[in-house]
């Protein structure tokens, strides 16, 4: 059994690499959110902060939100 971190951190789907910038409805679906509820949360700060693509236009890195998603399990 490993215990080194890349053990423990989140695995992303073979298709998406770290570097891939997800809009906020593929970001929704990846974290298992609706997106209103996602909007919320990104609203109210409780999400990863977006990278801004143009001026009405937010991508996440999903790497960035593999790393987040293992910190919430970890606690």
């Amino acid at each position: 059994m490993q215990t080194n971190a890349a053990a423990k951190s989140v695995i992303l789907p073979p298709d998406l690499s770290r570097d891939r910038v997800l809009d906020s409805g593929q970001t929704a679906a990846l974290l298992g959110f609706s997106l209103p509820h996602f909007r919320r949360l990104y609203r109210a700060g409780q999400v990863p902060q977006p990278i801004r693509l143009s001026t009405r236009k937010l991508g996440w890195k999903a790497g960035t939100l593999s790393d987040w998603l293992a910190a919430k399990e970890r606690g």
